[in-house]
């Protein structure tokens, strides 16, 4: 629990449940995931997304740090967030909350609708460095949008909601640019371990067997890792697995079995690891996936 001001008074303080709501809508685009969350004492540790993140932040205040730069969001604001940049984000303030909504289209979906919003092919769709946007409309927009596909049963409805939303902010705020977008790459040892954790988080992997594949010691591996991608490897692994789990459940593959398929070594690890990263279990998000 947390508290919130009551509006008619500012003596007594009302406790507002945390409530975190993740799911998947296979009618909009390749299957995408949303959010809505009304966090309190929950933190999101540094983790990135495969996908592009739009959020509209409705209440309260959330601290963040996004590609190494710090911020907070408040009311009225719209989160933009490539894919593959490391952020995380909680309360501002002590004891406080913030809630906010969020999408996540992927690139190929957001430069299927970027190339009919420009009339031209787009190599590349760049929102630029600033992931904050103080832009009240474009929020309450946003905010509608993401009603509209959470409640209606109507899935051209809700397809039509989703198209138009992002066609507001690429109008906005996209740009496409002639070529890649030129953002930082981890070295070659760095990219190696990576591709070597994507192709077998499914297995017991340890430090010494990456490091050793990357031809690195440990510590230096260990310290080169977290430097040049903002994230332990613990929780790059970590991350890895609990993606290709919600894909597993999202299919309709029981928590149990999806614990096992993507490498923890029970399913009560698995519920606490998942539950610690998105705020639900996984047998809500299956339920929740449609």
């Amino acid at each position: 629990m947390c508290t919130s001001m009551n509006p008619s008074s500012h003596d007594h303080a009302k406790p507002v449940s945390e409530e975190i709501l993740l799911w998947r809508d296979s009618d909009l685009g390749d299957g995408m995931e949303m959010l809505r969350a009304v966090c309190c004492s929950h933190r999101y540790s540094a983790h990135s997304h495969d996908e592009f993140v739009i959020a509209a932040f409705e209440r309260g205040a959330q601290r963040h740090c996004i590609a190494r730069h710090n911020g907070v969001a408040v009311p009225g604001t719209v989160m933009i967030i490539h894919p593959g940049e490391v952020h995380t984000g909680e309360a501002a303030e002590e004891a406080g909350l913030w809630a906010y909504r969020a999408f996540y289209p992927s690139a190929q979906i957001m430069g299927q609708v970027a190339e009919d919003v420009f009339g031209a092919p787009v190599s590349e769709l760049d929102f630029g460095r600033e992931a904050l946007r103080e832009n009240l409309t474009l929020a309450r927009q946003l905010t509608r949008a993401h009603s509209i596909i959470e409640t209606s049963p109507d899935p051209l409805e809700r397809q039509a909601a989703f198209i138009d939303m992002l066609a507001l902010l690429i109008k906005r705020y996209g740009q496409s640019i002639n070529g890649t977008v030129l953002r930082e790459q981890p070295p070659a040892d760095v990219r190696r371990a990576q591709d070597l954790i994507q192709s077998c988080f499914g297995e017991r992997l340890t430090i010494s067997q990456v490091a050793e594949a990357v031809g690195l010691s440990e510590y230096h591996f260990m310290r080169s890792f977290r430097k040049k991608t903002g994230m332990t490897v613990h929780a790059y692994i970590t991350q890895t697995r609990l993606r290709a789990a919600k894909d597993l459940l999202a299919q309709g593959v029981t928590p149990a079995q999806t614990a096992i398929n993507v490498g923890f070594f029970d399913q009560s690890h698995f519920t606490n690891r998942f539950r610690g990263n998105f705020g639900v279990t996984p047998k809500r998000y299956a339920e929740a996936c449609r």
